[in-house]
């Protein structure tokens, strides 16, 4: 891919996953015990050879570095490529105009110091493995200014909640783009995966301060459509993808990728997850240990039973203790002897031996940072 691309990893449309994003952001929010969701979008634009990368972050920015280190784990070539932090400073004092574009408003260099032609945008909650570039090349070739990128569901009462919806023409441009009303049938979703020519954004947000500066990027584009403004070329994504919109849908979408059926279309080893790496030891087994359809990170030690589950690094569970239907985040610990059932503990956690935590009703239940029971 030539150096004419930047990528962006937009941070600012993730929603609110209830207590577990309280107090960090979706971007970097733990997945399957190993990565965090950051790193699909930005493993996205390395496998593409997009080597130019920002991330516009909306908040909870120290969450994000911590992920994402010196950030070379994303970086093909060291020489021409980077990762740049893109963070509105006068957003923070005032949330409600913290968006994407306002963003882009305040770090400029995208539009003006930059010699990229194309700008690709990809959110960090939506999670697939995206080929950018037989996109890009569409894109260029049909000399297109914005092209956006989205995917058939099955029932838009119950995925992408909180993504917009598309209707398309015969031409496969976009038409009469709208939000998703939650009702009950097929529909076409849009993955907020949007390549826009850099002359093209500029204007954009030249227009956006006279149009709704509470307006992000999906809304602008939305509203540019239905006045005529711009035509939107469409891209049908067929893999595996999911937005993770809610805490549900967080813990559903983890537990089914222990499906082997599943988790290949999602796992492909021509397209690698890069992420931060931890120098952990591998999981260790005591004597007594059991282990059944889950994924164990390495630094966990495990000596009692666990099964349907995600065990992040440095778990301990001790002797006795029975996980099932658990997603346990980095350095909880588990005495001897505990029964635990349809949970999600975050880091930092101590259960105590002989303690239950257990969910009468079958739904998962949040048991926050740093608690000790």
């Amino acid at each position: 891919m030539k150096n004419d691309i930047i990528g962006l990893v937009d941070f600012h449309n993730a929603p609110s996953l209830g207590e577990l994003t309280a107090n960090r952001s979706l971007g970097s929010t733990s997945f399957l015990g190993r990565y965090a969701f950051c790193d699909f979008a930005l493993s996205n634009f390395c496998n593409s050879e997009i080597a130019n990368v920002g991330l516009l972050i909306r908040d909870h920015e120290r969450s994000v570095l911590k992920h994402l280190g010196n950030m070379n784990a994303w970086v093909t070539n060291t020489k021409i490529g980077k990762e740049t932090i893109m963070y509105n400073e006068r957003g923070i004092l005032n949330p409600t105009f913290n968006t994407d574009i306002n963003n882009i408003r305040e770090n400029d260099w995208v539009l003006y110091d930059s010699s990229a032609a194309y700008i690709v945008f990809q959110s960090s909650h939506i999670v697939a493995n995206v080929d950018l570039r037989p996109i890009i090349a569409e894109h260029i070739a049909r000399k297109e200014k914005i092209t956006v990128v989205y995917t058939k569901i099955k029932d838009a009462s119950k995925e992408f909640l909180n993504s917009g919806l598309c209707e398309i023409d015969e031409q496969g441009y976009l038409k009469n783009p709208m939000k998703n009303k939650h009702i009950p049938g097929p529909a076409l979703a849009s993955m907020e995966i949007w390549i826009i020519n850099r002359t093209v954004l500029a204007d954009i947000i030249k227009r956006h301060a006279t149009v709704n500066e509470l307006y992000g990027m999906k809304e602008m584009l939305g509203y540019l459509v239905k006045i005529g403004a711009y035509k939107i070329h469409t891209y049908e994504f067929k893999g595996y993808a999911r937005c993770y919109d809610s805490f549900e849908h967080y813990c559903d979408y983890c537990f089914e990728l222990l499906d082997p059926t599943i988790a290949q279309q999602f796992f492909d080893p021509e397209w690698p997850h890069y992420t931060l790496t931890h120098d952990t030891p591998p999981a260790l087994y005591g004597e007594e240990a059991s282990v059944t359809n889950s994924f164990v990170s390495n630094g966990a030690v495990i000596e009692g039973t666990v099964n349907d589950s995600v065990i992040s690094r440095h778990v301990k569970i001790g002797k006795g203790s029975k996980i099932n239907h658990c997603i346990l985040f980095s350095n909880v610990s588990i005495g001897e002897n505990c029964v635990i059932e349809n949970a999600l503990i975050d880091k930092y956690s101590i259960i105590t031996k002989d303690h239950k935590v257990l969910s009468p009703d079958g739904k998962m239940q949040y048991l926050k940072q740093g608690v000790i029971l």
